[in-house]
């Protein structure tokens, strides 16, 4: 950045009491420009970062007024470009990577188990409220390599610094009832939510394909605490805990039963702190707790238990340098536990493990001209009980060239094997994928326009080799995603249009050749639309998703996932009402033109989700003198 000298010379003039002109010394003054990110710098209304493979940085208003997201802040962002559609089971998917190599943290910290439990081909939920966070944004590829165990993306969620209002607020619909608020404090507050979710009535009115024997029922209780300690102190700690139940009869004549009961537990604390000399440092930890108890998991009567367990401790500091260096640094350790048990007399099966993750990461920005970022990283990372040592370079260059912005990309990234190919092979080693990301943006009068290429190369995926699991998997996924958003043309209309082109092989697991998983799709499209009332207090959406057909093996052709079902496509609208000042009113419904979407096809049949359609209806009142109700808010 430019560093600007001013030179006051000569003498200064003041007013004496006497009205005297009286000489002062010579002062000199040294001003600089602090070093600003550019991808900061680019930015508008927090909506386009200039790093390749982010972006829109959706505030929590903008996410839930996506027609068809229901709320859900994962729905939302399937959206985005470089997402790809997952109906039946509603977790993100991006650019041929499967849901498990896209990671969620919050506030730095690894989340475990961040979306709900359902039934088979039903589509899962945030566990978290949207409202929790300033701001969601994608990093679809290319993330820093603070962000660890993460192959495909990372989704970094950061909770708010302060809540100055004290405020509380009840809602009802049509799937529950919920309530909570904060209480504000000297240099602090305290929030409380509370949720409790009963689909007996929604199933009466609507039951898809699912005959429950007992209806999904979820309890959530939330509650952040946040202090502010000193002048540059800060202090949150998170925790929630959910229950979930129900039972439904799948699979045809005989049917069985399946009932699943789970306990989730996800816990949050970090203290940051700003010291003099552009010092910035953060310290946390985060422990998530998941329990399933399954009866009816692949036969009547039979029983699984799965319990996993995950310990996240980090440190991380920076420094800004004047000369236009911005340094950091961290360490951070990953301590899990997993077991299982399956009982179906006299079949008794059991399998544990407790992996360890430990990492140091470092990484420089630099700014040798204006319009210039440099940015380096290095990885380290040690893995038990595989005792695997891996280093991952990062390399990464943003510049503006006119009014574009051109960026670029290359890094490696790790992942340990899921927890489940550990138990029965404790020394997989960690997979890993090399990625590449080319990017341009341009911004201009209420448009934005991005254009992105990537390619990504998988080595060590997990492969059956007879009776044996080795990572000996490899593949690769390549395409082009391209964003364009207007808020100019229209009056009061707002419209963003999303395209991915996705090319995917790979080799892992049962799969015999290079081919393309069963999840990834050749072209995914998106069109969002919104438009704001004001005299009304209106707002409509209208959410057009498109999805070429998923991939299937067909026995009378030759190959492997060799046939597609036919593209997915689904119009989906939403409606906001701000009633009064204290009472919110929101509705949507999911596929308008009640297609039958198909999410490939298993020995011949369809796969198809829990229901083609959903709908929802909600209320959200303000109780007290307060502003309108925040929906969860804290």
């Amino acid at each position: 950045m430019k560093i600007f000298w001013i030179i006051l010379g000569g003498v200064a003039l003041a007013l004496s009491p006497l009205g005297a002109q009286t000489p002062v010394d010579t002062v000199r003054l040294t001003l600089s420009t602090d070093t600003i990110a550019l991808d900061e710098v680019v930015v508008t209304g927090h909506r386009t970062p200039a790093a390749a493979g982010r972006w829109s940085d959706m505030n929590p208003v903008e996410l839930v007024t996506v027609a068809g997201a229901s709320g859900d802040f994962y729905k939302a962002l399937q959206t985005l470009p470089g997402t790809q559609l997952q109906g039946e089971t509603g977790r993100l998917l991006v650019r041929g990577g499967s849901s498990e190599e896209t990671q969620t943290y919050i506030d730095g910290l690894h989340v475990l188990k961040p979306y709900t439990s359902t039934g088979i081909n039903s589509p899962a939920r945030s566990r978290y409220s949207t409202f929790m966070f300033n701001g969601i944004n994608l990093a679809s590829g290319g993330a820093p390599l603070e962000y660890g165990q993460a192959l495909s993306a990372v989704l970094p969620l950061e909770t708010k610094d302060e809540s100055p209002v004290t405020k509380l607020g009840v809602n009802a619909s049509i799937v529950g009832v919920g309530g909570g608020g904060t209480r504000a404090f000297h240099r602090g507050s305290l929030s409380v939510d509370l949720t409790y979710q009963h689909l007996g009535l929604y199933n009466k009115m609507y039951s898809g394909r699912r005959d429950f024997a007992e209806p999904y029922k979820m309890f959530s209780a939330a509650s952040q605490f946040r202090h502010s300690l000193g002048k540059d102190v800060l202090l949150k700690i998170y925790g929630q805990y959910d229950r979930t139940d129900f039972s439904t009869y799948e699979g045809e004549a005989p049917r069985r039963l399946f009932s699943l009961g789970e306990d989730n537990v996800y816990l949050n604390a970090t203290l940051r702190r700003t010291l003099g000399e552009g010092w910035r440092w953060m310290a946390g930890a985060a422990f998530s707790y998941n329990r399933q108890r399954i009866v009816g998991a692949s036969q009547q009567d039979d029983r699984w238990m799965e319990c996993r367990r995950e310990l996240h401790v980090k440190a991380t500091a920076s420094r800004l340098l004047l000369s236009g260096l911005r340094v950091e640094g961290g360490v951070e350790s990953f301590v899990r536990g997993y077991t299982n048990r399956y009982l179906l007399p006299p079949i008794a099966e059991a399998g544990r493990v407790r992996p360890v993750v430990s990492a140091a990461f470092a990484s420089a920005t630099w700014f040798p001209w204006e319009k210039l970022k440099v940015e380096g990283a290095l990885r380290a990372e040690s893995t038990f009980p595989a005792r695997k040592f891996t280093l991952s370079p990062r390399v990464a260059l943003n510049g503006y060239v006119g009014n574009a912005v051109l960026s670029a990309t290359v890094g490696r990234y790790t992942q340990q094997a899921e927890m489940e190919y550990l138990a029965v092979n404790p020394r997989l080693r960690p997979a890993s994928c090399w990625q590449y990301n080319l990017c341009v943006q341009y911004e201009r009068g209420g448009r934005f326009g991005k254009a992105e290429a990537y390619y990504k190369d998988y080595a060590r995926l997990p492969l059956w080799e007879g009776q044996m699991l080795a990572a000996h998997g490899f593949g690769y996924s390549t395409g082009l995603d391209f964003f364009f958003i207007d808020c100019a043309s229209l009056k009061n209309v707002e419209y963003r249009l999303s395209y991915t082109y996705n090319i995917s092989r790979r080799r892992y697991l049962d799969y015999t050749e290079l081919t393309t998983p069963q999840y990834a799709t050749r072209h995914n499209a998106s069109l969002v639309v919104k438009w704001s009332i004001p005299r009304l207090r209106l707002i409509w959406g209208l959410t057009d998703t498109y999805a070429s057909g998923r991939p299937w093996h067909n026995p009378a052709r030759p190959g492997l996932m060799n046939d597609e079902v036919k593209p997915y496509n689904s119009l989906d609208l939403g409606l906001t009402f701000l009633l009064s000042p204290k009472v919110i009113i929101t509705a949507t419904a999911t596929n308008l033109l009640c297609r039958r979407n198909e999410f490939g096809r298993v020995d011949g049949r369809p796969v198809l989700a829990s229901a083609d359609h959903f709908f929802y209806v909600g209320v959200f009142v303000t109780l007290g003198k307060k502003v309108a109700y925040d929906v969860s808010n804290f």
